[in-house]
C-alpha cells in the first residue's frame, strides 16, 4: 500500500475572488486624517440620548439638532424617552419620530418658556464654579479679589463644565448640600466686602455694615435670583446684621431652595398639562402628594408632643389644643361664615346694596382648555403671576373708588380654575346711589388689559369673559348664602357631598385637598375681609370671656346644692318660660342652666366696651364691628386694640419677636395669655400608658398614615402569629427580635412595618367572606415597588391635552355662576 506524505500539492481555486480576505495590519493601513467609522457612538451624551442612539442611530443627528433630550429636566425627558421607545417598538421609527414632532415638541417649547423664568436660579454648575472662585479665606488672608462675578455663558464655551443639574432635579439631600455651599459662598463674599471699608467712628462702622449688606444683597439677586431678606427699606446697622445672619445661614438657604424647587416643579407640571381637568385639577398629583405627606408629618409631630407650663407644671395635649384653634378647618369655616353674616347684617342695618363681583385674568394667563388642548398664546405665567395681576387690578380699582369718595366694605375669596389660574369672587356693600359708579369702574379696570379679545366677530363688546357684576337679591337668597359655597369648597367641602364641579366634572368635596395644596404651593391668600376691626382682637375678647366662664364653672362645682338652688332662684326673674320646680331639678340641670346664663363682664364704666365684649363672646360679628367703630373705622380710632409683648433678640437671627398677650381698652390692658406654654416631646412612659389605655378600651389606634381605615385586629391570634414569627429566630440567635416596642405597637394598630427596601409586613384584619365564614387576622408580607419619578406624568387622556379643540378661538374658562404676606422666595 502506497503511503501518503503529509504535504500535498495545493490545487488552484476555481473562484479565487470568493476566498476570505486577509486582515489588514494597522501598520500597513493608510487612512485619511480625521476619519471616523460610521457606527462610532458620539461623545458628550446623557444616558437618555445614549439609549435612544442604540435604539435608533439613524435619527440621532435630527434629535440632537432639535435638542429634544438635552436641555430639559431629566425627570421630564425620561417620560418622553419612555414613550418614544414604546412607540418605536410597536409602530416603528416613523410613528416614534412623529410623536416627537407633534407631541413632545409643543410641550418642550412650553417647558422652555417656563425654564427661562428660572434662569438665574442656582444650579449645580453655578454653585461649583462659585465655590472655586471663593477659595479658603483663611489662606488668602481675606484679600479681596478683583473679579467678583463670572460670565457663565463664556465659561461654558471655554471650558468643560461639570454636569449641570437644575434645582427642580435635585433631591432634598442634594438641596441641603447646595444650601451649605451657598452659605459658605455668601459668608466669604461678606468677608471680602467688609474688608473694603475701614471705619474709625461708630457712624462709619454702621455705614460700613449697611454698605456690606447692600452689596451682598445685590450679589444674591444677580447671581442666584433669590429675594434677599430685608427688614426695612432703610436699613440700620442692627437690621442689616440680622439680615446678613440669615444670608449666611444654611437653614435659611435650605428653606428657600426647597421652596423654589417645589415652585419650579409645579410650574413645569402646569406647562406639561399635568394641572388640568383632564389630569389633576387645581394642583398636580406630585403637589397633592407632597402636601398630604406634609400634613401627615405635621399630624405625627403634633400627636407626639405636648404643652408644658413651666411655672405650674400643668400639661396639655397639643392635639387637643390644635383642634380648638382656627387651624381646625371646621372652626375656620364657622368663623368665616359668622364674619360674612355679620357683614351682611351691617349692610342691612345701614341700608347698603350688596354686589357680587367676579374678576379673572386675560387669556394669556390661562394654560389649557377645559375640554382639553393647550392654549397657544399662554405667556408662561404661573398662578402666582396671575394672582399678582389680580392684586394690581384691584389696587387700581380701590384707588379709583377712593378718589371718587365711594366707601365700601366686604370680603374676597380666591379660588383656582381647573388649570390652577386663580380668579376672585368679591362680596361688597356700597350705597345704592353708588352702585352704577362702582360697576362702571370695576368693569373698566378689569377689561383694560387685552381688551381686544372681548369683542366678538360682529364687534360687540362683552365683558362677561373677564368679569361680572351681580346684585344681591334678598328674595333669591342672602348674601351669606351666595358666598357660603365658595368658602366651603375651598376649605373642606362641608355640606357639598353631592355637588360636582362644572369645570373638573369631579366631586367638589374630593377636590378640597387639591385646592388646599394649590393654596399652599403658590402661597395665595384665599380669604380676605375689607373694612372693620381685626379678627385677632375678636379672638382675644372671646378668649378672655371663655377664661372668665371657666373660672365661674369651677366656682359652681365647689358649691353645695343649697347654694346652687339659691343662685337658680335669683335667675328665675330673667328666665323666659315655665320654671322647673327646685325639688324636681337635678344638679346636672342646675349646672347647665346657671352656666348658660353666665355673661362675661369687665370692670369698666364704659358701656360700649362691655357691649363689644358681650358681642364677641356671643359670636355676634355685627355687634363687635359696630362696637369698635363701624365698618369704615380707621385703625387709629379702634375702641379696643391688641396688646403685644416684645421679646428682644428672641429669634435665631437676633430679631425682636412680638407675641400677642391680650388687648388694650381706653382704661386698661388685659392679659389673656396668662400661661407661658412650651412644646415638648411626650415621654415614653406617657406614650406607653396611652397605648395601653387604647388597647384596654378596644379603641382603634391611629396608624402612621394620615387616615386609619384598618379594622381592629384580633389581638390573641395576631400575637400568637407574631410569637411564631419571632421566637424561633430569637432562640437560634439568642437575642431579642429585630423590632422595637414602638414598631410592634404600630403594627398592632394597623400600620405596615418596613423590613427592607422591597418588603414590609402588615396585619391583615379579620374578615367575613360571602358565606359567613370568618377569616382570622393574619400577618402578611407587602411587596414594595419603588415609584418611578415619571409616574406623576402617566394619566389617561394625555393625548387629549395635545389635541386642540375644533374651535381654535380662545374661550375663557367658565366662571362660577352667581345665582347658583408673604414669604415668597423669588424676586
Amino acid at each position: 500500500m502506497k503511503s501518503l506524505s503529509y504535504y500535498q500539492p495545493v490545487k488552484p481555486l476555481k473562484c479565487p475572488w470568493r476566498a476570505p480576505l486577509k486582515a489588514i495590519d494597522e501598520r500597513d493601513a493608510c487612512l485619511v486624517h480625521g476619519y471616523q467609522p460610521v457606527t462610532i457612538e458620539p461623545d458628550e451624551q446623557n444616558f437618555i440620548e445614549r439609549d435612544l442612539y442604540q435604539l435608533n442611530p439613524d435619527d440621532h443627528a435630527w434629535r440632537t439638532s432639535k435638542k429634544f433630550f438635552n436641555d430639559l429636566p431629566i425627570y421630564i425627558t425620561k417620560y418622553f424617552a419612555k414613550r418614544y421607545k414604546a412607540i418605536f417598538s410597536k409602530k416603528g421609527k416613523t410613528a416614534a419620530n412623529t410623536y416627537l414632532r407633534e407631541k413632545m415638541e409643543p410641550a418642550m417649547e412650553r417647558a422652555r418658556l417656563v425654564l427661562a423664568q428660572y434662569k438665574a436660579i442656582p444650579t449645580t454648575q453655578k454653585v461649583y464654579l462659585l465655590s472655586g472662585e471663593y477659595d479658603d479665606t483663611e489662606q488668602s488672608n481675606f484679600t479681596p479679589k478683583k473679579q467678583m462675578r463670572f460670565d457663565f455663558d463664556q465659561i461654558e464655551k471655554n471650558r468643560k463644565p461639570p454636569v449641570n443639574r437644575l434645582l427642580a432635579e435635585l433631591e432634598p439631600s442634594e438641596i441641603k448640600d447646595m444650601a451649605f455651599k451657598i452659605s459658605i459662598i455668601i459668608d466669604r463674599s461678606i468677608r471680602l466686602e467688609s474688608e473694603k471699608y475701614h471705619a474709625i467712628t461708630q457712624l462709619g462702622t454702621s455705614m460700613a455694615v449697611v454698605f456690606t449688606y447692600e452689596q451682598v444683597a445685590k450679589f444674591v439677586i444677580n447671581t442666584f435670583g433669590v429675594k434677599p431678606p430685608r427688614k426695612y427699606k432703610e436699613q440700620s446697622e442692627l437690621s442689616a446684621l440680622q439680615d446678613i445672619s440669615k444670608m449666611i445661614s444654611e437653614k435659611w438657604w435650605y428653606k428657600r431652595l426647597n421652596k423654589i424647587r417645589k415652585i419650579m416643579r409645579e410650574h413645569l407640571a402646569i406647562a406639561m398639562g399635568q394641572v388640568s381637568s383632564k389630569a389633576s385639577p387645581y394642583a398636580s398629583w406630585d403637589c397633592v402628594r407632597e402636601y398630604q405627606a406634609q400634613q401627615a408629618a405635621n399630624y405625627e409631630y403634633i400627636k407626639q408632643h405636648q404643652l408644658l407650663d413651666e411655672e405650674t407644671g400643668e400639661k396639655a395635649d397639643l392635639w387637643d389644643m390644635v383642634k380648638k384653634s382656627v387651624a381646625n378647618p371646621a372652626i375656620r369655616r364657622h368663623e368665616l361664615m359668622v364674619r360674612c353674616r355679620g357683614c351682611e347684617d351691617i349692610g342691612n342695618e345701614l341700608g347698603l346694596q350688596g354686589l357680587f363681583l367676579t374678576l379673572t385674568t386675560p387669556a394669556k394667563y390661562h394654560n389649557s382648555y377645559k375640554k382639553g388642548g393647550f392654549i397657544g398664546h399662554w405667556n408662561g405665567a404661573s398662578p402666582r403671576d396671575a394672582q399678582k395681576y389680580l392684586n394690581n387690578v384691584w389696587q387700581r380699582i380701590r384707588a379709583k373708588l377712593g378718589r371718587k369718595g365711594i366707601r365700601w366694605f366686604g370680603v374676597r375669596v380666591a379660588e383656582p380654575h381647573h388649570d390652577g389660574t386663580p380668579h376672585w369672587h368679591l362680596l361688597i356693600w356700597v350705597k345704592p346711589e353708588n352702585k352704577e359708579a362702582v360697576t362702571e369702574i370695576f368693569v373698566d379696570y378689569a377689561t383694560k388689559e387685552d381688551k381686544h379679545e372681548l369683542f366678538d366677530k360682529q364687534g360687540r363688546f362683552d365683558h362677561s369673559a373677564r368679569c361680572d357684576v351681580g346684585d344681591i337679591d334678598p328674595e333669591k337668597g342672602t348674601a351669606t348664602g351666595y358666598i357660603a359655597k365658595y368658602i366651603s369648597k375651598n376649605i373642606d367641602g362641608f355640606a357639598m357631598d353631592g355637588d360636582v364641579s362644572d369645570e373638573t366634572g369631579k366631586p367638589v368635596k374630593d377636590m378640597a385637598k387639591n385646592v388646599s395644596a394649590w393654596k399652599s404651593r403658590w402661597n395665595i391668600r384665599q380669604f380676605q375681609f375689607f373694612g372693620g376691626a381685626p379678627v385677632t382682637t375678636y379672638r382675644e375678647l372671646r378668649r378672655f370671656a371663655n377664661q372668665n366662664k371657666k373660672a365661674f364653672m369651677e366656682y359652681l362645682f365647689m358649691q353645695e346644692r343649697v347654694d346652687l338652688l339659691t343662685i337658680y332662684s335669683m335667675l328665675q326673674r330673667d328666665l323666659v318660660g315655665p320654671i322647673k320646680p327646685s325639688k324636681l331639678i337635678t344638679n346636672e340641670e342646675l349646672m347647665k342652666v346657671i352656666g348658660k346664663s353666665y355673661q362675661s363682664r369687665m370692670k369698666t364704666e364704659d358701656a360700649s366696651i362691655t357691649d363689644t365684649l358681650k358681642a364677641a363672646d356671643h359670636g355676634n360679628w355685627q355687634g363687635y364691628i359696630m362696637g369698635q367703630g363701624g365698618p369704615f373705622v380707621k385703625r387709629d380710632d379702634l375702641l379696643i386694640v391688641n396688646s403685644y409683648e416684645v421679646l428682644p433678640f428672641a429669634s435665631p437671627h437676633g430679631e425682636d419677636v412680638r407675641k400677642i398677650e391680650g388687648f388694650t381698652t381706653p382704661e386698661e390692658t388685659i392679659k389673656t395669655r396668662t400661661k407661658v406654654w412650651t412644646i415638648q416631646k411626650k415621654s415614653k412612659v406617657s406614650d406607653e400608658l396611652e397605648a395601653g389605655a387604647l388597647a384596654l378600651s378596644g379603641a382603634s389606634g391611629s396608624s402612621r398614615s394620615s387616615v386609619n381605615n384598618c379594622t381592629e385586629p384580633e389581638k390573641v391570634q395576631v400575637c400568637d402569629q407574631l410569637t411564631r414569627l419571632l421566637d424561633p429566630v430569637n432562640k437560634r440567635a439568642n437575642k431579642s427580635p429585630n423590632i422595637d416596642e414602638a414598631a410592634l405597637a404600630a403594627l398592632l394598630k394597623g400600620s405596615s412595618i418596613r423590613i427592607d427596601d422591597a418588603t414590609s409586613i402588615q396585619i391583615r384584619p379579620a374578615e367575613v367572606d360571602e358565606h359567613g365564614n370568618k377569616r382570622p387576622a393574619q400577618l402578611v408580607e407587602v411587596s414594595r415597588q419603588r415609584s418611578d419619578d415619571t409616574n406623576w406624568m402617566d394619566f389617561e387622556g394625555w393625548d387629549n391635552l395635545f389635541a386642540q379643540p375644533e374651535k381654535q378661538e380662545y374661550q375663557q374658562p367658565e366662571l362660577s355662576i352667581f345665582p347658583d404676606g408673604d414669604d415668597w422666595p423669588l424676586l
